[in-house]
């Protein structure tokens, strides 16, 4: 365990270092006027300037003891920690969604698999995750318009205000996830079939509800290590859903802070989310020592 986590730890090292050094790569744009109707713009590169880009950084960490001050005059620790904060609104719920009701949903899915309600479901998974989560958040966003046009009291479907303005996101985030792990589970449920136990309890009688709780518990391993991808997808579809919804997260402020060239807000935005990830392996990690049987039963 100790080993996997250090090689877990290495690695989260690496990404850090080399988001660093992506994020710091020379991209402002010299115009250059030779006539009046003559203009050029270049995106000049050098290592002498990258080097330069990344001393000013270096400096700029030791001189400040930390990352300094935003352009609000609050401490750019600070105002990330705001920003994050509503994003985690977002992140937390959507993974434990998906995880959670995402795996029940699939044993409930290979357990009806042969009825119609079981057919029924498959078919609604398969086609709901050929759905861009962005695609259905606005078909939502649209169609709650169109009720409100019609009846339907008033509320407000953009920023962050209000107390149920992450109920939006967090379904358009949870659908792919969400259905990705029921698709999983009943995939790895689908696989044990095969396997010596279950035919033992089918013969000692158990029936189809002990015998899939069997199967279940033995399929944990490769259940767990979905959480991983799961959080991935979650984190990177955030920005663009926070940017559709006028959500203004920790998603929404990365895409402006890289646009605007603001690196050192956009480290303090990334930092965290890398970090969650690199929580996300640990405790994944973890769960999977004190879970899952070390020999199947």
């Amino acid at each position: 365990m100790l080993q996997s986590i250090l090689k877990s730890t290495s690695v989260f090292m690496l990404i850090v270092i080399g988001f660093i050094l992506i994020l710091f790569l020379p991209r402002e744009k010299e115009v250059t006027f030779l006539s009046a109707f003559h203009i050029e713009a270049d995106y000049p590169f050098s290592f002498e300037l990258y080097l330069e880009r990344i001393e000013d950084f270096t400096g700029h960490i030791l001189t400040e003891k930390g990352l300094g001050e935003a352009r609000t005059g609050r401490p750019v620790s600070e105002e990330a920690g705001i920003f994050v904060a509503r994003s985690l609104k977002i992140v937390l719920p959507a993974f434990i969604v998906s995880m959670l009701l995402g795996t029940l949903m699939g044993a409930v899915q290979f357990y009806r698999r042969t009825k119609f309600t079981g057919k029924l479901q498959n078919f609604l998974s398969w086609m709901f995750s050929s759905i861009p989560d962005f695609f259905l958040f606005i078909a939502i966003q649209y169609l709650f318009i169109l009720m409100m046009q019609h009846g339907l009291p008033h509320f407000k479907l953009y920023g962050h205000e209000n107390w149920y303005s992450f109920l939006l996101p967090l379904v358009s985030l949870s659908l792919f996830p969400f259905l990705h792990m029921s698709r999983f589970t009943s995939a790895a449920l689908e696989n044990e079939m095969g396997e010596e136990y279950v035919r033992t309890a089918y013969a000692k009688g158990l029936g189809d509800f002990k015998a899939l709780l069997h199967m279940l518990w033995n399929c944990w391993s490769p259940i767990m290590n979905q959480a991983q991808m799961v959080m991935l997808y979650i984190l990177s579809s955030l920005p663009i859903i926070e940017k559709l919804a006028g959500y203004n997260g920790a998603g929404k402020e990365l895409l402006f802070s890289i646009s605007s060239n603001d690196e050192i807000k956009a480290l303090s935005l990334m930092l965290p989310f890398l970090f969650i990830m690199f929580l996300t392996i640990i405790l994944s990690q973890t769960a999977k020592l004190w879970l899952v049987q070390k020999e199947r039963v």
